[in-house]
C-alpha cells in the first residue's frame, strides 16, 4: 500500500463566474515511487467532472464546480501493458467552496491492480528463467533478500541522497511479498532481528502508511518502534529492550539500535549511542 498526495491549488474565476466554477491544479509528488515505471498517470474527478492525463510536469488543470462533493480517482499505466492500469486509488470525498484556502492536500491510498500481468522470475540451480505457466522448481531453494545499508559520519548531517535512498527502500517493499525476517544493526554485527512474519508485515505497513505516529510492537522480547522524528518527513526504525519513544537519545547500556537517516539534524541514530554516535555503517536486511 502506498500513498499519493495531491496538492490542489485553487484559482477563482472572475466575480461573475466565481459562484459557478473554480480552477483546480493537480500536482503529483516526485518522491512517489513504484515497483514498475509508470509512463502515464490519469485522474478522474467524479461525479463526471473531468477525465485527464497528467502532462510531462506531472500536473493538470481542470475546472470544477464549487459546493459539490467530489472525489479524485487515480490510475497509472506502464509501457509494457499500456491498456491495463498498474496502480489505482480514490480519495475521500471533498468539497471546494468560495471560502476554501488557496491550496488543499488530498491523500489517495493506492494499491497494485491484482489483474496486472506481472511475470515472476525464479532461480533454479543458479540459472534465472522466466516462469510463465505450470512452472516447478525441483530440489532447489529460492532465496530472496533485500538490503539497505549506508555509511554515517559523527556530527555530519545526512545528505539528500541518503535520505532518498532510505525512503525508497521502504517505498519499494510490499507486504504481499511475504517477508518473514528483519534484522538491523552494524553491517558487520547484526544487533537485533525479528523472525515473526506477522510482525515484520506490521513493521513494513506502519512505516509505509504512517511515518509520523509513534508506534511500537514486540518481537523476540524487544520493542520494535517506528515513527517520525524531526521537522519535515522523517522515517525512523528503532529497536529497544524497553521503552517506546522513537526520538529518545540512548546510551550504550540501553542496548538500543536506532536508524533515522531522514531526520533534519545530525542525530541519524546508531547502535548503542543514538545521538552524537560515532561514525559507523548501518544495515537493514529483509528475508522471505
Amino acid at each position: 500500500m502506498r500513498w499519493v498526495l495531491l496538492l490542489v491549488l485553487l484559482f477563482g474565476c472572475d466575480t461573475n463566474e466565481k459562484q459557478q466554477s473554480i480552477s483546480l491544479d493537480y500536482s503529483h509528488p516526485t518522491r512517489y515511487s513504484s515497483r514498475e515505471v509508470a509512463v502515464r498517470h490519469n485522474i478522474k474527478v467524479e461525479p463526471n467532472i473531468a477525465d485527464t492525463d497528467l502532462d510531462s510536469n506531472m500536473t493538470a488543470r481542470i475546472t470544477v464546480p464549487i459546493d459539490v462533493q467530489m472525489t479524485v480517482d487515480y490510475k497509472n499505466y506502464t509501457t509494457t501493458y499500456p491498456n491495463t492500469y498498474y496502480e489505482y486509488g480514490s480519495s475521500d470525498p471533498f468539497t471546494v467552496t468560495t471560502h476554501s484556502p488557496d491550496s488543499i492536500t488530498i491523500s489517495i491510498s493506492t494499491a497494485i491492480n491484482s489483474n496486472y500481468p506481472i511475470e515472476e522470475t525464479e532461480t533454479i540451480d543458479n540459472e534465472t528463467t522466466e516462469c510463465t505457466e505450470n512452472c516447478t522448481v525441483d530440489n532447489s531453494t529460492v532465496t530472496d533478500n533485500v538490503t539497505w545499508n549506508d555509511n554515517f559520519t559523527r556530527g555530519v548531517v545526512t545528505t539528500q541522497t541518503q535520505k532518498a535512498n532510505w525512503r525508497d527502500f521502504w517505498d519499494n517493499l510490499s507486504v504481499s511479498d511475504n517477508w518473514s525476517y528483519i534484522s538491523v544493526g552494524h553491517i558487520d554485527n547484526v544487533t537485533h532481528f525479528c523472525d515473526n512474519s506477522s510482525v515484520v508485515s506490521q513493521i513494513i505497513t506502519q512505516i509505509q502508511t504512517d511515518n509520523i505516529t509513534n508506534w511500537n510492537t514486540s518481537c523476540n522480547d524487544q520493542n520494535w518502534i517506528t515513527g517520525g522524528c524531526g521537522a519535515g518527513l522523517s522515517i525512523e526504525l528503532s529497536v529497544k529492550q524497553s521503552g517506546t519513544g522513537d526520538c529518545a537519545c540512548n546510551r550504550t547500556n540501553d542496548n538500543t539500535t536506532t536508524i533515522r537517516p531522514a531526520i533534519t539534524n545530525r542525530n541519524w541514530g546508531g547502535v548503542g549511542v543514538t545521538c552524537g554516535a560515532s561514525s559507523q555503517s548501518l544495515e537493514v536486511i529483509l528475508k522471505r
